[in-house]
């Protein structure tokens, strides 16, 4: 019977706190938007203090720092005496893996569309007209400050994948290299690196190329890459190897085969198509990434698929699909011959 009640406390306990979830979440933001951590980077200060420096309430922000040092973030010395922990490390702006940006994203970009979490499951829709008015990728391109937060999650992302891709890929056979939907080219760089001869072609927004010429200036790769901005639902550069990293999972099945069919349409016949994403076991218990393929769903209708779904959506694109790759990541290589 004792038994019995302690597994209940447990049970309520822990259902309390995926309730309470969005306020961990939004004191998580206001303490990284705030930029708390850079602050408390030299040592300790006192509740004043830093409210001065943030021209904040001192009261509230008391009560901020109070909450988030039950997260862990901070420690409190002395009273109304704040100093920072190995865990608010990770809030500094440049501190490693790129979480404050990700803190960022998830509160000024995705929130509001949790919010409507319901009207997509009853509608099967995308939240992004409802919240936005528009397509969620047509509301980051007119707001350039939500663009650059997105793109800059997408770099952090690929370059823990790139090191990984080169590695288990041989592209020393491919002389033009397209990468639709490249960000700023992190991947593309790494590509470049390793086969010296290659040369490539990112492809994205028009806003987002921009961002990676400049980069390519700068690390003295411009000379080898293209830059070209458009729509990938339209049309889009030749090569004989064309990469699709972490894009057609964002998309549902026939903006899918739109995205794929352009790319037969312009492919060498024996070049490569190769996807980068995540592969779903069905027959497996569900992994926290199952959460992604519900924010998928959230911003434009998209979804994580196993592999006879993307065998079928190759093949209803013009394309065999011919091995799957493991990256030592959570992304594979879906590698597809053009049929």
């Amino acid at each position: 019977m004792n038994d019995n009640i302690e597994d209940e406390a447990e049970v309520l306990k822990n259902l309390s706190n995926f309730s309470a979830g969005f306020m961990e979440t939004q004191v998580l933001y206001a303490t990284a938007k705030l930029g708390i951590a850079e602050y408390l980077s030299d040592g300790p200060k006192s509740t004043e203090r830093l409210a001065n420096i943030l021209k904040a309430d001192s009261a509230a922000l008391y009560r901020l720092l109070r909450a988030a040092e039950s997260m862990g973030l901070f420690a409190e010395p002395r009273p109304g005496i704040f100093a920072l922990t190995s865990l608010g490390e990770y809030l500094k702006k440049n501190a490693p893996g790129g979480i404050y940006n990700q803190i960022l994203m998830n509160a000024e970009l995705f929130y509001d569309l949790w919010g409507e979490l319901i009207h997509t499951i009853k509608t099967g829709r995308s939240a992004d007209q409802k919240v936005y008015g528009m397509t969620f990728f047509e509301y980051i391109q007119q707001h350039p400050e939500k663009a650059e937060l997105f793109n800059e999650e997408m770099t952090n992302f690929i370059s823990t994948m790139a090191p990984a891709v080169v590695a288990n890929y041989d592209f020393s056979y491919f002389r033009q290299i397209v990468d639709i939907g490249g960000g700023h080219g992190t991947l593309m760089e790494a590509i470049l690196r390793a086969n010296l001869r290659a040369s490539g072609i990112i492809f994205d927004l028009p806003v987002t190329v921009e961002g990676a010429m400049n980069r390519f200036r700068k690390i003295g790769l411009h000379n080898r890459c293209k830059f070209v901005g458009g729509d990938f639902f339209e049309s889009l550069p030749a090569g004989d190897c064309m990469i699709l990293s972490a894009i057609i999972s964002d998309w549902n099945d026939e903006q899918s085969v739109c995205i794929l069919s352009n790319c037969r349409r312009v492919i060498e016949p024996a070049g490569r198509l190769l996807l980068l994403e995540r592969l779903v076991i069905p027959e497996e218990p569900a992994p926290p990434t199952a959460f992604l393929d519900l924010a998928m769903l959230l911003t434009g209708g998209g979804t994580g698929r196993s592999e006879e779904e993307y065998r079928k959506l190759l093949a209803d694109s013009g394309f065999e699909l011919i091995r799957v790759m493991p990256t030592g990541t959570q992304r594979r290589i879906f590698e597809a011959k053009p049929i």
